[in-house]
């Protein structure tokens, strides 16, 4: 039967339809074999022994395994494994992390749970999650490896949930791009949310090195060059805040060029005075 277009359509099946599909050929897996040995290694938040040492935290319906482990379990070789994946990536029915000597796959699967957790709080959106993740980062709990792996958790996951195939390649392989998947704006607002995020963490963890700066020269302008004037010391922070930001500062026409190299002066105790306001409201949220 000859149609006009192809038309995809998701089809939904619980874990029991692919073991009913199964076929045993000899000590060689087939292709429904491996999916069901992924689903159940992702289910079961499987680590394999060569890698149990490495330390990374999985997330629900992840493993974390070698081909080299895979190719010897499903009597494959090594390349037929890579390839499979590939595939099963392209269908939308898995994500993978590659590491330099292993891979972390997040197999895609619907569950029953709705969008409030256990305790009845509401979900957290993608940002929400990524500055959440992002403050471990900042304050130095977890290394840029693990925060970039966390960073490309989190996004996978959302395109997963939207539906969207990333079409961004991966860094150490050569990977297929469709096309269409460029054009689709929620994986540019996706990718948009999470560089913000990212941005802004950076510039944060930046401006943390200052909080043991001594900011007393800043203080003392205030007193005694602008009497306690609390309009002059806003529009003056504006003006340091400017100068430090302005990627152009040579063509900063809010100051002459002696007014600039005086504020320079106070760069070093103003950030310091921003740097603890910062670790402040790290207290207080109980990072």
């Amino acid at each position: 039967m000859k149609t006009k277009q192809k038309i995809a359509v998701p089809i939904l099946a619980d874990r029991e339809v692919f073991d009913y599909l199964k076929e045993k050929v000899g000590e060689r897996k087939t292709k429904t074999e491996a999916f069901c040995d992924l689903l159940d290694k992702s289910l079961a938040g499987f680590v394999s022994p060569f890698l149990r040492n490495k330390g990374y935290e999985l997330q629900p319906n992840q493993c974390h395994v070698t081909v080299s482990d895979l190719s010897s379990e499903w009597h494959w070789h090594r390349a037929t494994v890579r390839s499979f994946l590939d595939v099963m990536e392209e269908f939308g029915l898995l994500n993978r992390i590659r590491l330099s000597k292993s891979v972390i796959i997040t197999m895609t699967v619907q569950t029953s749970q709705s969008t409030e957790s256990c305790n009845g709080q509401k979900k957290l959106n993608l940002a929400e999650q990524l500055r959440e993740a992002l403050s471990d980062w900042i304050i130095g709990k977890v290394s840029l490896d693990e925060i970039g792996i966390k960073c490309e958790q989190l996004v996978r996951r959302a395109m997963d949930e939207a539906g969207i195939c990333d079409s961004c390649p991966s860094p150490d392989s050569i990977t297929r791009i469709n096309p269409a998947a460029d054009d689709d704006e929620r994986a540019v607002k996706i990718r948009m949310v999470a560089l913000e995020c990212i941005t802004f963490a950076a510039i944060q963890r930046a401006l943390r090195k200052s909080r043991f700066d001594d900011s007393a020269e800043f203080m003392d302008y205030f007193r005694l060059e602008l009497y306690g004037d609390w309009t002059g010391l806003i529009a003056t922070s504006k003006g340091i805040a400017g100068l430090i930001l302005d990627v152009d500062r040579d063509e900063n026409s809010d100051y002459d060029e002696d007014d600039r190299e005086f504020l320079k002066t106070l760069f070093k105790p103003f950030l310091a005075f921003a740097a603890k306001a910062q670790e402040a409201t790290y207290q207080i949220g109980g990072v």
